[in-house]
């Protein structure tokens, strides 16, 4: 992890789940064409106003050497913080039944519940955009506000009957890693840190916006189907490939409907 990643997690980090009682992080020394690059970072990753609270947060560092041009930038950026829709469905037909009953049987207003399907919302996006360190923050504020009143060893069971251990795994151990939450903060999952997990935040920083665009395909005057952008489709197909071992159930349905979806687009 380079220097601008390191500065970027340490000011989201305190953007996002700074308190007064923790610990502001110093920040490392760097030069404007880092920050300009950190400020690019955090717009594509759609964070920017987290990277602004944490220079807020910072201000008193004395490596927060920021140009008021770039500082403009990031105080008049007004995206919006709302929180995302979550899906409360599966595209594997059993495991979406099963889910479809954990709703009726908890209601869709239990903390349990909403904290099931925005792991759900996480895992579905790793399988066709990749890891959105958006979705995560939101994740682990959710978490943070609402853990006196999850019932853990229920979403336990909910995950395994889900078979979605592995990939619930694999979104508690970004939060170890990225955001410094600690093991009881995830309790609902045996997350672990390792080298699988460094070339994963390797990939997140490697995300653009053209790898994020949808795919389709559209059809010409022959009869043979052609996509719009062939990079992006095998973007998606190879990203599917990548963490399928994580979900392999929903997976190849997610793929498969999202196939079904791009050919929905030919065009006449």
């Amino acid at each position: 992890m380079d220097i601008v990643q390191r500065n970027f997690l340490r000011l989201l980090r305190s953007g996002a789940f700074g308190s007064a009682s923790r610990p502001v992080e110093h920040i490392e020394p760097m030069s404007q064409w880092k920050w300009n690059k950190l400020y690019q970072i955090s717009q594509i990753h759609g964070v920017t106003p987290w990277i602004r609270d944490g220079i807020r947060r910072s201000q008193d560092d004395f490596f927060l050497d920021i140009r008021p041009s770039l500082r403009q930038h990031f105080e008049e950026d007004y995206t919006e913080m709302s929180e995302p829709q979550t899906k409360q469905e599966l595209t594997n037909p059993m495991l979406n039944h099963k889910l479809q009953q954990l709703a009726e049987e908890s209601g869709t207003e239990d903390p349990t519940f909403n904290l099931l399907t925005r792991l759900i919302t996480i895992a579905r996006n790793i399988l066709t955009q990749g890891i959105s360190l958006r979705q995560l923050i939101m994740l682990g504020v959710y978490l943070r506000t609402t853990r006196d009143v999850i019932e853990y060893e229920v979403l336990k069971t909910w995950i395994h009957q889900l078979n979605m251990d592995r990939i619930v795994r694999l979104e508690g151990a970004l939060l170890i890693e990225l955001f410094h939450f600690s093991e009881r903060e995830i309790r609902f999952t045996n997350a672990t840190v390792n080298k699988s997990i460094q070339r994963t935040i390797s990939d997140i920083f490697q995300l653009t916006e053209k790898k994020a665009a949808d795919w389709y395909f559209t059809q010409g005057k022959s009869i043979f189907v052609r996509t719009n952008d062939s990079g992006a489709m095998m973007w998606h197909v190879k990203q599917s490939a990548k963490y399928m071992s994580y979900y392999p159930a929903e997976a190849v349905t997610n793929f498969i409907k999202n196939f079904a979806h791009s050919l929905s687009h030919i065009e006449e």
